[in-house]
């Protein structure tokens, strides 16, 4: 059987997996809304221009 831990040490863990989900899940959506816009700047160019 494991020994429990004392209460400062697992919030201690549980607030290290927190800010490392929190750090990566900033850092998803940064790439994925930069990927977004790229996208559709890309798009914007290649779309021809009606001039009356």
């Amino acid at each position: 059987m494991l020994e429990s831990v004392p209460p400062l040490v697992e919030t201690a863990i549980y607030g290290y997996f927190v800010l490392v989900a929190t750090i990566g899940c900033y850092l998803h959506g940064r790439f994925w809304i930069g990927s977004r816009n790229r996208n559709r700047d890309e798009l914007s160019d290649e779309t021809p221009v009606i001039e009356s």
